[in-house]
């Protein structure tokens, strides 16, 4: 079975006939469990993508939750109304209320730490950083990793060492938004050695990573960059 992610929710245009919005998620297809990484900011838009994209909310098993802001967990109420019968992992740091309208939702609320293992092969980060705190998604595959992140608050090398740490596998694939914003050619350059020395291969960036950014990042890992957005579907390593 191939292991993809495909985005669901963005910002980013890519594929087209979707509906953009500001935020991000992602199925996960390929594991014991099918995931949907982050739920977007506006139910009505994930779900219409989903539809378009012949994704079911029915497929879906499992919820994981990088980080609580609206444009990460703003779909949620929404999609639990299409389907209730998931388990939702939340980072630790999650608001007691989230927890209990999940729960009257009907569905499965779970708070996970680092290491904390979702399904076999796919695990979480723990919450890294300082407020706001974040967690990544970690997906392993025969002899490396991908790890997806939500904006990476902390860093997205921060979160790569701790994916790093705690599956012991190298990560060769990041996929996600990267909060870079207006970076400089020189803050960036500076990343992208930092992430060629944890053993990134390939960087697939989105959401909050910053249209400037991006096309730097493009030209700094050249054939190594991977364009995304909403629709785009990524194999992952």
């Amino acid at each position: 079975m191939s292991k993809y992610a495909q985005i669901v929710f963005d910002n980013v245009p890519y594929a087209r006939g979707l509906k953009l919005g500001w935020g991000f998620a992602v199925v996960v297809r390929g594991f014991a469990k099918t995931i949907l990484f982050d739920t977007g900011s506006e139910g009505d838009k994930l779900l219409s993508n989903m539809l378009a994209l012949q994704v079911s909310p029915s497929e879906i098993d499992t919820i994981f939750i990088s980080h609580v802001h609206d444009d990460h967990i703003g779909g949620l109420p929404a999609f639990l109304r299409a389907n209730h019968r998931v388990e939702v992992f939340l980072p630790e740091d999650v608001p007691v209320e989230t927890v209990v309208a999940i729960d009257r939702a009907g569905a499965l609320p779970t708070i996970i730490g680092a290491g904390g293992r979702i399904a076999p092969g796919v695990t979480s980060t723990g919450v890294v950083g300082k407020r706001p705190l974040e967690q990544g998604l970690v997906l392993a595959g025969d002899c490396a990793a991908t790890l997806i992140t939500g904006c990476a608050h902390p860093g997205v090398d921060k979160l790569v060492g701790a994916a790093k740490q705690q599956s012991g596998l190298q990560v060769k694939l990041v996929i996600g938004g990267m909060h870079l914003g207006q970076s400089s050619r020189r803050k960036l350059l500076a990343l992208r050695r930092r992430l060629k020395e944890l053993g990134v291969e390939q960087l697939a960036p989105s959401h909050c990573t910053g249209d400037a950014s991006m096309q730097i990042l493009s030209e700094l890992f050249d054939d190594s960059f991977i364009e995304s957005g909403l629709g785009s579907r990524i194999p992952l390593v």
